[in-house]
C-alpha cells in the first residue's frame, strides 16, 4: 500500500478552485510567516505550496488518467475472476 501525504484522485480535489486554493493558502502563510521573520516555518509552508502545485495542479490529470485506468483494470479482473468461478 502506497502511502500519500495528499491525494489528488480524492473527490475533494475534483473542482479546480479547490485544487487552486489549496495551493494559495500555504503559499500566502508562507508570505506570511516570512514577514514576520519565521524563515524556517516560511521555508516548510512554500514547500507544502510546491508540493500541492505539484501534485494538484501539474500532474492531476495524469494521475486521474492512471486511477481510472486501475480501476478499469481491477474490474476487468473481478470480472474475470467471477466468470471462471461461473464455469466450476
Amino acid at each position: 500500500m502506497k502511502i500519500t501525504i495528499l491525494d489528488p484522485t480524492h473527490p475533494f480535489f475534483k473542482p479546480l478552485w479547490r485544487r487552486v486554493l489549496s495551493v494559495l493558502l500555504p503559499g500566502v502563510w508562507a508570505a506570511v510567516e516570512y514577514y514576520n521573520g519565521a524563515t524556517g516555518w516560511a521555508i516548510m509552508f512554500f514547500a507544502a505550496s510546491a508540493y500541492a502545485a505539484y501534485e494538484l495542479l501539474f500532474m492531476y490529470d495524469h494521475t486521474m488518467k492512471k486511477a481510472a485506468e486501475k480501476v478499469e483494470a481491477d474490474r476487468a479482473r473481478l470480472a474475470a475472476e467471477a466468470e471462471r468461478r461461473d464455469e466450476e
